[in-house]
């Protein structure tokens, strides 16, 4: 090995140097809040979604998921459906590896629709009025586990980290969680022979 192919020495701590915060305008009081670590929660999507409090609880905004994404510790405070007023425009759909907006597009094309949801400012009418109101709903099959979560979010934060470089603006992520509450449609009833 010559001089300039040594390895590096393994340092103590090499793990994640800086927390990114989803949104970064809300406070989270990690002394009374619960943190979910993607890559080695037990819980399914279902259940991580099931216990984000609603805005009438005490408990709203203490809880965040976490994620390691290279040499970034990412922490997200989603938000459920609540009581809210939420026109249904300012919200865009992310499904498993599917966008949910105009004719669909493969999740390939995210930067491109998400740049267009936050700057679209009422343009187009389907899209986002302002930045300011633009939220990302995630969808995923009740089953999913907290790494699949997590890929989902690392695709998101990224895609949203480099259109916020990218405009240099004080935008916001905020993130929805859902899931497909499937329910089960009632059999007819059974007709008697003779009638």
């Amino acid at each position: 090995m010559s001089c300039n192919q040594k390895e590096k020495p393994k340092q103590r701590g090499d793990g994640p140097r800086e927390i990114y915060e989803y949104p970064t305008d809300r406070e989270f009081k990690m002394q009374t809040g619960e943190l979910i670590k993607l890559e080695t929660t037990d819980l399914n999507f279902k259940q991580i979604t099931n216990r984000i409090s609603s805005f009438q609880e005490e408990t709203y905004g203490q809880l965040k998921v976490e994620f390691v994404d290279e040499k970034l510790k990412k922490r997200v405070l989603p938000y459920v459906y609540d009581e809210g007023l939420i026109k249904q425009k300012n919200v865009l759909r992310i499904k498993s590896d599917s966008i949910l907006i105009d004719d669909g597009y493969s999740i390939n094309k995210l930067k491109r629709i998400l740049k267009r949801h936050y700057l679209n400012k009422g343009e187009i009418p389907y899209y986002s009025d302002s930045p300011r109101k633009a939220l990302v709903e995630v969808t995923l099959d009740t089953s999913k586990n907290g790494k699949e979560l997590k890929a989902l979010l690392t695709t998101l934060t990224r895609t949203f980290d480099e259109i916020k470089e990218e405009i240099n603006d004080t935008i916001e992520l905020r993130v929805f969680f859902d899931y497909l509450r499937q329910t089960s449609t009632p059999m007819p009833p059974k007709m008697n022979e003779e009638e």
